[in-house]
This record gives C-alpha cells, sequence and structure tokens, in this order.
C-alpha cells in the first residue's frame, strides 16, 4: 500500500510544475531543445519515435536509494532532471528524464486506443455494468531500472463515477470517487 501511495503521489508531483513546498518554492525553468543534454534526445527518439517534442523544463531534484526525490532550487546536491511536453495523432505525454537519458516516469494521455487485455478483462470482471471512457492515461515508473506501467481510466455507471489505476496485470493499485456534483 505504501508502494501505490508512492507512485500516486509521485505522479502528481511530477508533472505539477511550480508547487510550494515546505515554505518555499520547487523551481523548473523553461528551456530550448539545444540545452538539452544529448543522451536525453537520444532517448527521446527511441522511447517516443512517432512523437513532437514541444516544451522543455529542467526540474531540480535528488535520487535516495533509487527513487527520485523533488527538491527546492537551493539545495546544492540537485541532480538536474528534465521534463519534456509531447504530442503526436491522438496522444499527449509528459516525461521526466536524468540528466543521462534515463526515464524516470511518464505520462501518456491515450484516445480510443485498446486497453491491453488483462486490464480490459479484469475492468470487466470487476465492473461488470460500468462504462469505460475511450480516454485512459498510462504512467510508468522507473523503479530501480525496472518500468511498470500503470493504466488510469474513468469508469461511470448511473451517476457514479471512479477513477481506477490497474497495473499491467489487470491488478487494481488504486481507486478514487469523482464528484459528479
Amino acid at each position: 500500500m505504501k508502494k501505490l501511495a508512492f507512485i500516486l503521489a509521485f505522479s502528481m508531483v511530477a508533472f505539477s510544475g511550480l508547487m510550494a513546498q515546505e515554505n518555499s518554492e520547487l523551481f523548473t525553468a523553461e528551456i530550448k531543445k539545444g540545452e538539452l543534454p544529448r543522451d536525453i534526445l537520444k532517448a527521446l527518439e527511441k522511447d517516443f519515435p512517432t512523437m513532437i517534442a514541444k516544451r522543455f523544463q529542467s526540474v531540480p531534484g535528488e535520487f535516495i536509494n533509487g527513487t527520485f526525490v523533488l527538491n527546492n532550487n537551493d539545495m546544492p546536491y540537485n541532480d538536474q532532471t528534465y521534463q519534456i511536453f509531447l504530442e503526436a495523432n491522438g496522444f499527449e505525454a509528459n516525461a521526466l528524464y536524468d540528466g543521462q537519458g534515463h526515464l524516470i516516469s511518464a505520462k501518456e494521455f491515450w484516445k480510443n486506443k485498446p486497453l491491453p487485455e488483462a486490464v480490459s478483462r479484469a475492468i470487466g470482471q470487476m465492473y461488470p455494468g460500468w462504462s469505460l471512457s475511450s480516454d485512459y492515461e498510462k504512467i510508468t515508473i522507473n523503479q530501480n531500472d525496472d518500468m511498470h506501467p500503470y493504466y488510469r481510466i474513468q469508469l461511470k455507471k448511473g451517476h457514479e463515477k471512479n477513477r481506477v489505476t490497474f497495473d499491467e496485470y489487470g491488478k487494481e493499485v488504486g481507486k478514487q470517487s469523482i464528484n459528479t456534483m
């Protein structure tokens, strides 16, 4: 459960831009594509070959025991990381890379694309009678050089709405009721 809480919290924090953190602001800076390290450009071509990178930001942080932690800008031990905003037909993404071009996390927004079979099967078994939005988020988290994909979907039944997150095997790892009123 702690692992799930960390994953969901990290996903929300990693892509939020400027945030208050213990009475100090987290600093992110818009940068130009030419200012990105070459390793990140190569990784982008490999990880997102059909996408166009639209915006680039530098984000201060550090790694503690294989986990990325956001910091405010005045920490002397910051590792520089880079958030990239990408687009393609029917698809948007945000990706966070370290300075060596290793993907830390990615959040992809898909429209009208089928979910993996294990996830679709689990939804049918766990939520009979619920309708599924055709849009979903795929969240990829790098934990100790092992990529873990998660799928966040929105389900609706009558006036009830839930945002549910599944791992790649169809195991439900998070659920949030969405207030519709």
